[in-house]
């Protein structure tokens, strides 16, 4: 069967403009639909424009979405589907919105196992197996909608194949670093991550042996393990080091961690010692009360030390913040860029608080009538969807794009080349100017802007009366 599977490109220019790291779920698809030999490409429009006539011949077309992806790909599929072109739609999106996507497409596959699904979606389609027999599909049978049960999560990583990049058309030419999964599922229960909602409260790894494989099979050039968390399990990881150093693989590196893994000076070693140059942090924030607001375990001064050790050990900081949630004020957006430039963070993401679908907290949100756009593009962590209770809309949005600019203003470019610090970090502050300077003029976030002057700070609604307020 001719297969075509597409990544929807982000909408507008995001601080991922300048990043081509494709999501490893259709390579994984990919791998396994090849080796059971059918005609398979993937077109992700970051790597090379989608060869619409490839795609218009296909037998069955895939898409992978995330919230902000979900409308460009219903538009893929709205056309795919008028030339009678079957259409499977995957992704976190879909899984919380089944209905909503099967309004665009023939099928949809929910949760993860994408790769075991699409091999039994295929045989249904050419009479092999009933539909009903798949689990995790979504799906019309004679206008009804029908929803499958779950599919069980893979009990083994192991047995994955391993991402198959090369099907994807131009990552030969743009895809300089090799994303790399090692592990799924998180513990922790941030209430805006929809990673536990799809991927579970349990963390599962692959063993260090079949990473190295992936590896030694790849060769790449520069590596980013692409798990929630790579030192969830730090022996683990410090076996996966230890063989990387000792098969001399030692290769430039970057991965997201917590602030705890300063804890361990063995660790730290290991991660300079096997290529580590960069880590991406999610600190989410400077004020304590969002920080034990989203359980997140850690305090300011965790993360003000973290930066400090990670930097003796020559490790770059990626600082990731979130901001809007109901503990943060104006001050606390200000606050947050005092706090990564004093503490030398290297990057930053500023991203708005985005309530994404099978999140406790869009259900929290959108229960309270306070999420006032369900436009999906938008749902890309720079753009304002709700109404936060200490600003307004647009005080938030403002106060986000100012402490970019601020962050990544001239003057800290100069401070980076008059110190002679970190060559890429001139590289990384010169993409950061540019992105939030374009991102400005779009005439489509100009009108967003103009549009959310208007809306007023949120008021709670008062209890009825005779009620008595819970505490």
């Amino acid at each position: 069967m001719k297969i075509r599977l597409i990544e929807p490109e982000p909408p507008g220019m995001n601080v991922w403009s300048k990043v081509f790291l494709p999501r490893l779920g259709l390579p994984i698809i990919g791998a396994a639909l090849k080796a059971a030999g059918h005609d398979v490409l993937i077109y992700s429009p970051q790597m090379a424009p989608v060869d619409w006539d490839d795609v218009r011949s296909a037998d069955l077309v895939g898409l992978s979405t995330t919230t902000s992806t979900a409308e460009t790909a219903y538009e893929i599929a709205d056309e795919m589907r008028a030339r009678s072109i079957p259409v499977v739609i995957g992704g976190s999106h879909v899984t919380f919105l089944a209905d909503e996507a099967l309004d665009h497409v023939d099928y949809v596959a929910r949760g993860e196992g994408g790769e075991q699904l699409m091999l039994e979606l295929v045989d249904a389609l050419e009479g092999r197996r009933d539909l009903a027999s798949i689990a995790g599909l979504s799906y019309h049978d004679d206008g009804t909608v029908v929803h499958n049960p779950a599919r069980p999560r893979c009990p083994d990583l192991d047995e994955l194949p391993f991402p198959d990049l090369g099907l994807i058309v131009g990552a030969e030419k743009k895809l300089s670093t090799m994303p790399i999964m090692t592990s799924w599922g998180c513990p922790f229960a941030c209430n805006f991550c929809s990673v536990t909602a799809m991927f579970g409260r349990k963390y599962r790894f692959r063993s260090a042996e079949s990473v190295i494989a992936e590896i030694e099979e790849k060769r790449p050039k520069r590596i980013f393990f692409y798990d929630d968390n790579m030192a969830a399990d730090r022996k683990r990881l410090k076996q996966l080091l230890t063989m990387m150093i000792e098969r001399g693989l030692v290769i430039p590196w970057s991965a997201q961690v917590r602030t705890d893994v300063v804890r361990d000076p063995e660790l730290l070693d290991l991660m300079r010692r096997s290529g580590c140059e960069l880590v991406y942090l999610g600190l989410e924030s400077v004020n304590q009360a969002t920080l034990d607001a989203f359980d997140k375990a850690q305090t300011v001064a965790d993360v003000e030390r973290a930066i400090k050790v990670l930097h003796e050990y020559g490790i770059r900081s990626h600082g990731m913040f979130v901001l809007g949630a109901d503990t943060d004020t104006v001050e606390t957006v200000r606050d947050t860029v005092k706090f990564a430039m004093k503490n030398h963070i290297d990057t930053v993401m500023l991203n708005i608080l985005t309530p994404l679908p099978g999140t406790p907290q869009f259900e929290d949100l959108d229960a309270a009538g306070r999420i006032f756009d369900k436009r999906w593009h938008l749902y890309d962590a720079h753009h304002v969807v709700f109404t936060p209770a200490q600003m307004t809309p647009y005080e938030l949005q403002m106060e986000v794009l100012r402490g970019y600019m601020r962050f990544y203003s001239l003057r800290q470019w100069l401070r980076y080349v008059f110190t002679f610090r970190f060559t890429k970090q001139l590289l990384f502050h010169s993409w950061g100017m540019v992105i939030i300077r374009n991102w400005r003029r779009d005439e489509r976030n100009k009108a967003f802007i103009e549009a959310i002057k208007r809306l007023p700070r949120w008021r709670p609604a008062a209890p009825p009366q005779g009620a008595t307020m819970r505490h």
